[in-house]
């Protein structure tokens, strides 16, 4: 089974933007009807919906990680 939550901040870090890491999370997707199951899985153990599940999580993620630089700038 696929981890959808490590791909897609794997992706993050590789990836300069979040256009960019839908995009190619997307067209992974397309070519493997195994990721397709697992993303579906994740989508309800995760509470998302299908459609926007990954962008979702993708938001989350950045919102997260800026959140951790503003408290880290905030220290200093």
């Amino acid at each position: 089974m696929n981890d959808i939550s490590e791909i897609l901040r794997a992706l993050l870090d590789q990836l300069s933007n979040t256009g960019e890491v839908e995009r190619e999370f997307e067209e992974m997707m397309k070519d493997d009807p195994q990721l397709q199951e697992d993303y579906k899985l994740w989508c309800e153990d995760m509470g998302y919906g299908v459609k926007t599940g990954y962008q979702d999580f993708i938001d989350e993620q950045m919102r997260d990680r800026e959140d951790f630089w503003d408290s880290m700038s905030e220290e200093f």
